[in-house]
């Protein structure tokens, strides 16, 4: 017999979407529901525990507030008056539509509201996105899958591409712990090398970037939870869709996307671009050069990692191809489709999908580790264990404000965080050999205390 989810990771669908429409600026959510679906979009990335008011960061919804009457005879009365107040109150260029669970459930034809004012010329849409959809990622992905439809039968004919413009998908706004930073990194590493980024969602996105979607050259996709525009705009303008294993954390994970986008776009990286990939890999052999006294000291630990699909494995990957550590446990907590359990476990070992808060506790305990990685949920097991822990992912809260793990610049925040968990004031461990050993193009971290670093393997 199945049994509900304990404290499954984030809300529901339409809190996914009302967050991901909030990103963007001209994009107006209304909240066709209940009272309180709003609201609780706020609450439930907060966690048990935590504040029992909306977020200051949440602005206020329109919403249709559906009342009992309505539930019982039909709530198409209320949303036709709410769709006109809303076009003519709140400002923007594009209105959505969310539907909650009883709206859905009860059979109230939203098509036909919209449609209502579409034919007066109003840009209205209406999204399925009842919160038994799925988690809120799930309703984001379905979010922008409906945007990228829009674009499409809005200009069902390409107008031509715009050179080095490439769609980003696959951050999920106030989901994805520091999406905001992970954002503005990518967009700096791909100008780097002479592209554009075109993110739809914080302060470079918009509406203008909604409309340039057809006009990529590429579409770039960082998780699962962007597949759903990019093969939109896939099937209707030919748009190529470049799919990573995930956030690229290092400087060689940065390289490896930007090579794979480089063959999908017929234009090997130019010698500037190279030249900019060479500093963001001489940045991190820097870092880890020196921070080599704490690395070494610290030895190779044995981790237990939890974090969804945009950053799991690649903090993983980063943490055992560089620092030499092995997984004990890497657990994917954000219910990614399973066609997508293949290339997100792609070079890793014990890989485990859950998102049942008990199933991932059980599993860090079973797994031995003797380290724990990931965000505030993991800190209490950790305690529990007497295990150390990395903070990795911040709360949901500090999205904005956190500056994420993309690139050499995120990898030397991810060793900050190990170093300020192993070694706090700095004071590392004492070196009795050479630093680096060179053995023809590896450099081998040396020996510090008897405890061999691991190896890094640097140039081209």
């Amino acid at each position: 017999m199945s049994r509900a989810l304990i404290g499954p990771a984030g809300g529901c669908a339409l809190h996914g979407a009302i967050l991901t429409a909030l990103a963007i600026d001209g994009v107006v959510p209304l909240v066709h529901s209940t009272p309180g679906c709003a609201l609780r979009a706020g609450l439930s990335l907060r966690g048990p525990g935590r504040a029992t008011t909306a977020p200051a960061a949440l602005p206020p919804l329109p919403s249709t507030n559906l009342a009992e009457r309505h539930v019982v005879f039909g709530g198409t009365s209320r949303l036709r008056e709410q769709i006109k107040n809303t076009l003519a109150v709140v400002p923007g260029r594009l209105l959505t539509v969310l539907t909650g669970c009883p709206t859905e459930m009860i059979g109230d034809d939203v098509t036909a509201m919209v449609k209502e004012v579409t034919t007066q010329g109003e840009a209205v849409i209406d999204i399925a996105t009842a919160g038994f959809h799925g988690t809120a990622r799930h309703g984001a992905e379905s979010f922008m899958t409906a945007l990228a439809n829009w674009v499409g039968k809005l200009d069902p004919r390409r107008r031509g591409t715009e050179a080095g413009l490439v769609n980003l998908f696959g951050i999920v706004p106030r989901v994805d712990p520091g999406w905001l930073g992970n954002l503005e990194e990518i967009e700096r590493l791909l100008a780097g090398v002479g592209l554009k980024v075109n993110p739809l969602i914080g302060p470079s996105g918009g509406f203008e970037s909604l409309q340039a979607l057809p006009s990529a050259e590429a579409s770039l996709v960082l998780s699962p939870w962007g597949l759903g525009p990019a093969r939109t705009l896939s099937e209707r303008f030919g748009i190529p869709v470049v799919q990573a294993a995930g956030l690229p954390v290092g400087a060689d994970a940065v390289r490896q996307v930007l090579d794979l986008l480089s063959e999908v776009l017929g234009r090997p990286i130019d010698e500037a671009g190279q030249k900019f990939l060479d500093v963001e890999q001489r940045l991190e052999d820097f870092v880890l050069n020196e921070s080599l006294e704490s690395l070494v000291g610290i030895g190779r630990r044995r981790f237990a990692l939890a974090g969804g699909s945009l950053v799991a494995g690649p903090v993983a990957r980063f943490l055992g191809d560089v620092l030499g550590w092995s997984s004990a446990a890497i657990l994917v907590t954000d219910d990614p489709p399973e066609q997508s359990f293949g290339p997100l476990s792609a070079g890793l070992d014990r890989v485990r999908f859950l998102s049942d808060a008990a199933a991932i506790a059980e599993a860090v305990r079973a797994s031995e580790a003797d380290v724990v990685i990931g965000g505030s949920a993991e800190r209490d097991l950790a305690e529990q264990l007497r295990l150390p822990f990395v903070e990795v992912f911040p709360p949901s809260a500090l999205g904005t404000l956190s500056e994420g793990h993309a690139g050499a610049r995120g990898a030397r925040r991810l060793v900050a965080a190990i170093l300020r968990t192993f070694d706090p004031e700095g004071i590392g461990a004492t070196i009795t050999t050479r630093p680096v050993l060179e053995r023809g193009n590896e450099t081998r971290l040396a020996t510090v205390d008897g405890v061999p670093a691991p190896p890094r393997r640097i140039g081209r």
